[in-house]
């Protein structure tokens, strides 16, 4: 039974120490801000790469949202829902900016921002729940030690000596 609870007692060790990295590497390292940052100066180089192509002139402002820190860019500077939403919506009279595009539609802001390498969404109103970035680390994190623990399990595990008839 102890040889039980001492294995179990590891795991849950190992689990902690895992996500406790995790938290140190988002908060107190200041990597979580970062890569905000970072996110948010590429959605704003690809918002004014648009303007430039398109000839906008209405300004564009691209913010990502800071409490809690998390992967969703708020935009805004436009009513216009042909700039905002592209074609998909416009022509079909719809606000909503995720609607299902044809292959003809001609994309709106927020898809372009939707585009950028790990943006995780895009929205006109600062409203709404969004999925906190310390969340997704620690799932993330949670879920590596998970599948290492089993590819170890699967393939380092001590093997039961048979004894016996035909073993």
């Amino acid at each position: 039974m102890t040889r039980l609870m001492s294995r179990w007692l590891k795991l849950l060790i190992g689990l902690l120490v895992t996500l406790l990295l995790a938290w140190l590497s988002y908060g107190p390292m200041g990597r979580g801000a970062a890569y905000v940052d970072r996110l948010e100066a590429d959605a704003r180089a690809a918002v004014a790469q648009v303007r430039e192509r398109n000839h906008l002139t209405a300004p564009i402002a691209v913010e990502m949202n800071r409490n809690p820190l998390s992967r969703v860019a708020v935009l805004s500077g436009t009513n216009d829902p042909l700039l905002r939403c592209g074609t998909a919506s416009f022509i079909r009279d719809n606000g909503d900016c995720h609607i299902a595009p044809r292959e003809s539609d001609v994309p709106g802001i927020t898809q372009y921002v939707e585009e950028v390498p790990g943006i995780g969404g895009a929205r006109w109103e600062p409203t709404g729940r969004v999925m906190p970035l310390l969340g997704e680390l620690l799932i993330m994190f949670a879920l590596a030690y998970g599948v290492g623990v089993g590819i170890g399990w699967l393939f380092f595990r001590p093997r039961r000596v048979r004894t016996g008839y035909l073993s």
